[in-house]
C-alpha cells in the first residue's frame, strides 16, 4: 500500500439525505487509488443541512509529507464558469440586464468579433449576442480544442480582437467555449468593478469561500497544490506550483483557484435554492430556472473529434444526448448508468469535477490536478465516487 488516507467529517446530523455504508465507500475508493498511478486526489459531498465528508488520497505537494485536505487550493479552471454565471444572474434579478437583451452596446468589443465561415473566411455577424446565448454556449464562441476550424485558424499581428473569431451566428448552434469569459466582462461592465471584487462582495465573501480567488493572497499560497501533466510515456511531469504573477484580466470562464470545501459551500447554497445561513445569493425561482435544460429543441450538444468507437469514459464525458443549463451539463440520462436525470455536472481542464442533484439532495466535488482534461484514471475515479454516493441513497 502506498497511500495514507485522511477522512475529515463534520457530521451535524444528516437531515433529508442519510448516508450509510461509509466503510464500503472508503474501501472502494482506497482500492482504486492504490491500484492507480494517481499522485493525489480529494473528493467530498455535502447534504442540504450542510453535513460534509471528504476522502483524501496523497500529498498536497509532491515530495512532501502530509495529505491533501479540504482547504488546499486547486486551479479549478472551468469550474469557475458556474460561479460567474451566478454572478450574472444576480444582475438579472436586479433588473440591470435581461437574459435576452442584445449586448452590442454593453460589450461592443465582443460584438464586433467576426465569424469564421466554413471556407476559413471572416465575415461580420448578422445577429446580436444575448446573455442567454453566452450562458448556454450558443453564442458562437469556442475553444480551439472544441472546434477544428478554430484550431486551424492562424492569428497574426493584424488581429485586434480580445478573443478568437466565432464559428457560427449566435443562437444557431452549440459549442463549448469562451462565452463565460464574456459573461465575466459583462458583470464587470454593469457592476463597475472587477470580477474578483464582485465575487468577494456578492458570492465568495457571503458564502465564506475564503480560499477562492483569481489572485491567491500571499498568506494562502502555501496551500496551493502541485499540478502537472504526463509525458509521452505516461510519466508525471510537474509544473511550477505557484502562479508566476498576479492577473489583471479576470477570466470568468476559467481563472479561479478554490478548495474542495469552498466549492461545496457554493454547491450547498445552490442545493438549497440560493439560500445560505446569512441570506440568499439568488432567489429560489432563479435557481430553478438556472438548473433547467436551456438548449432550444433544434440545438444539440456538439463535440468535435470524438468517434463512435471512443472509450466509454470519453463517451461519458462528451454525451451528446445531454442538454445544457446555465451552469453546466444537464443530465438527460438515456445513456447514463449512475447520474440521475436532471442532475447537473461539469469539470475543469485540470481534472476537477462536480455533480449537483437537487432531486436527490446531493452535491459532490472531486479535485485532482493534472493536464489535460478527462484523464482516464482521474475521470473514472470521479465516476466511481459518484456511483458510490448514488448507491447510498437508493
Amino acid at each position: 500500500m502506498r497511500t495514507n488516507i485522511l477522512i475529515v467529517a463534520f457530521l451535524i446530523g444528516l437531515v433529508g439525505c442519510k448516508f450509510e455504508n461509509e466503510d464500503i465507500i472508503l474501501t472502494s475508493l482506497r482500492d482504486y487509488y492504490d491500484s492507480s498511478t494517481i499522485q493525489m486526489a480529494i473528493m467530498g459531498y455535502v447534504t442540504p443541512d450542510g453535513a460534509t465528508k471528504f476522502y483524501s488520497f496523497g500529498p498536497a505537494i509532491i515530495g512532501q509529507s502530509g495529505n491533501v485536505d479540504e482547504d488546499n487550493i486547486f486551479r479549478i479552471a472551468s469550474m469557475t464558469k458556474p460561479i460567474t454565471s451566478v454572478a450574472a444572474l444576480q444582475l438579472v434579478e436586479k433588473g440591470l440586464i435581461g437574459l435576452d437583451d442584445p449586448l452590442i452596446d454593453l460589450l461592443p468589443e465582443m460584438s464586433s468579433i467576426p465569424i469564421l465561415d466554413k471556407n476559413g473566411n471572416l465575415k461580420a455577424s448578422n445577429e446580436k449576442i444575448t446573455l442567454r446565448q453566452l450562458l448556454t454556449h450558443t453564442s458562437g464562441f469556442a475553444y480551439d480544442f472544441t472546434s477544428t476550424k478554430l484550431a486551424n485558424f492562424v492569428i497574426d499581428s493584424t488581429w485586434v480582437y480580445k478573443d478568437n473569431p466565432r464559428i457560427f451566428e449566435s443562437g444557431t448552434s452549440f459549442r463549448y467555449g469562451t462565452s463565460t469569459y464574456w459573461v465575466g466582462k459583462l458583470v464587470e461592465k454593469i457592476s463597475n468593478t472587477d470580477l474578483e471584487n464582485y465575487l468577494r462582495k456578492n458570492i465568495t465573501g457571503p458564502l465564506q469561500m475564503n480560499y477562492t480567488w483569481f489572485n491567491v493572497p500571499d498568506s494562502l499560497k502555501y496551500k496551493i497544490v502541485s499540478w502537472g501533466t504526463k509525458d509521452s510515456l505516461g510519466n508525471y511531469v510537474e509544473y511550477e506550483r505557484l502562479p508566476a504573477e498576479e492577473v489583471t484580466d479576470f477570466e470568468g470562464d476559467g481563472g479561479l483557484y478554490s478548495s474542495p470545501n469552498d466549492y461545496l459551500k457554493f454547491l450547498h447554497c445552490i442545493l438549497n435554492y440560493g439560500k445560505y445561513e446569512g441570506g440568499r445569493i439568488l432567489k429560489k425561482e432563479t435557481v430553478e430556472m438556472m438548473l433547467k435544460d436551456q438548449l432550444p429543441s433544434d440545438i444539440s450538444i456538439i463535440w468535435e473529434g470524438y468517434s463512435d468507437d471512443a472509450p466509454k469514459y470519453i463517451k461519458d464525458f462528451v454525451d451528446i444526448s445531454d442538454g445544457w443549463c446555465f451552469i453546466g451539463d444537464y443530465e438527460k440520462n438515456p445513456n447514463e448508468d449512475v447520474r440521475a436525470e436532471g442532475a447537473v455536472w461539469w469539470g475543469g481542464i485540470h481534472n476537477t469535477y462536480f455533480t449537483l442533484d437537487v432531486k436527490n439532495n446531493i452535491a459532490l466535488v472531486f479535485m485532482s490536478q493534472i493536464f489535460p482534461t478527462v484523464d482516464k484514471e482521474r475521470f473514472e475515479f470521479y465516476r466511481l465516487f459518484e456511483k458510490e454516493i448514488y448507491q447510498t441513497i437508493k
